[in-house]
């Protein structure tokens, strides 16, 4: 087995047992178990412990996530289909949403300095985009002059809509009120609800 191929097995680890128990429940020893090495072998790849894994693991999905942001923000056709492709963001499968929410809440077990290098790239690869294209419609003068964290912030909870309810929470999907439309219709209804409030009136 390469170092690198070891090193993503202790990610995938860890990842699986911050979704599952909260990273104060997180078992190294099972990591290393799982992945067939020795003690000393998950600390050669990680010195500094858990706290380093869970960085790791916090960085690569904020960086996959940054990749998917991206790819929304370069649909051609203006601000109405940029926004549905970021819309669309929230179409997260239940587990990935889950650990999103893991990785979140564990910051507050972590140090100043971990807390701060998670937080920063996600503000500035995830926030900082969506917050930009708010300012720049404003400066076009296609949505209204407010604060654009504003506008993000409302946007985002919005998109919320688009992700489905998962199957184990809730009432029944059976008295649920009749069939849901696809994840891509309630994106562009979601759209045009924040444009139309949003929009500079004439």
């Amino acid at each position: 087995m390469s170092p690198e191929s070891t090193k993503e097995q202790i990610l995938d680890g860890f990842a699986d047992q911050l979704l599952e128990y909260g990273y104060r429940g997180i078992s190294l020893q099972t990591i290393t178990e799982a992945a067939g090495i020795k003690r000393p072998s998950l600390y050669h790849h990680f010195p500094d412990g858990k706290e380093q894994i869970y960085e790791q693991v916090a960085l690569r999905m904020i960086d996959e996530d940054i990749g998917r942001l991206e790819s929304a923000m370069a649909v051609e056709g203006g601000l109405r289909k940029q926004l549905v492709a970021l819309a669309m963001l929230h179409t997260d499968d239940a587990r990935k949403a889950a650990l999103d929410q893991r990785i979140y809440d564990a910051t507050r077990y972590v140090s100043d300095e971990t807390r701060t290098k998670v937080s920063s790239r996600y503000v500035e690869g995830l926030l900082a985009p969506v917050r930009n294209l708010m300012a720049a419609a404003i400066g076009d003068g296609m949505l209204r002059d407010v604060d654009p964290e504003l506008l993000m912030q409302t946007f985002f909870g919005m998109s919320s809509a688009v992700q489905d309810i998962p199957e184990d929470v809730g009432m029944p999907a059976a008295q649920r009120g009749g069939n849901r439309p696809a994840a891509e219709v309630i994106a562009e209804r979601v759209v045009d609800l924040f444009l139309e409030g949003a929009s500079r009136r004439a």
